[in-house]
């Protein structure tokens, strides 16, 4: 079955700016364990401690990050939920920042890491307490996106899913050039050609985005003249 899956958000992973959302901390807080961002937490606090002592590699270095299916992964089917592949994308993309440097300079420079959307495709389906690792590479960037992808690799070593996901950061209102962001963490670097797949979803997306718009724009305006006559 092939899906594609759209997220854009601010990153919820504040521990990398060294801040706290007092909210979302008392959410998480008060919440019992089946909570999400609990659960989203306790995996970058375990991601966090196995990357402390790692020494910074090249950034074009493919990271693996392992994980488990547990039983707050599950759909109502007993299928690790399509939803959290996209929580599980935010921790593996956080050990890859964090094995390359970008989350130290992140760090030092006080910026905001924000994802700004991704799709993903999926193959097979995993359950419960089954093992499965994610390999996430930079595919390239430009003005102020950094390009990433993450392959699901089962024991079988079957790809049971590959997500593309793209992030930015912003500082006080305003985009941190992608550029100066690799210039910190790898003076003199330049960006690969970014994939035509990657290409191609952008101008996608940017259709799907104003179709969308025009479409309640105008089913807006059709309901207020209505209401008005």
């Amino acid at each position: 079955m092939s899906q594609i899956c759209h997220k854009s958000s601010q990153s919820q992973v504040t521990w990398l700016t060294g801040k706290i959302n007092p909210v979302m901390y008392q959410r998480s807080s008060n919440s019992n364990k089946n909570d999400p961002a609990v659960n989203l937490y306790l995996r970058l606090l375990l991601v966090l401690l196995k990357n402390m002592t790692v020494s910074p590699r090249h950034h074009s270095h493919a990271c693996e990050s392992r994980f488990r299916v547990l039983p707050h992964d599950l759909d109502a089917f007993g299928h690790m939920n399509n939803g959290r592949y996209l929580q599980i994308m935010d921790v593996a993309r956080a050990e890859w920042m964090m094995q390359t440097g970008v989350a130290s300079a992140i760090r030092q420079n006080r910026w905001g890491p924000v994802l700004g959307g991704g799709f993903t495709r999926f193959r097979h389906s995993m359950k419960l307490w089954q093992s499965y690792s994610v390999l996430t590479r930079l595919l390239g960037w430009d003005n102020h996106w950094f390009y990433l992808e993450h392959c699901f690799l089962d024991k079988q070593q079957r790809y049971v899913a590959v997500g593309v996901t793209r992030a930015g950061l912003r500082k006080k209102g305003a985009w941190v050039p992608a550029q100066k962001v690799a210039n910190i963490v790898a003076p003199g670097a330049t960006s690969p050609l970014i994939p035509d797949h990657v290409l191609e979803w952008l101008e996608l997306e940017q259709r799907m985005y104003q179709h969308g718009k025009e479409h309640w724009q105008q089913h807006i305006e059709i309901k207020n003249y209505k209401k008005a006559g």
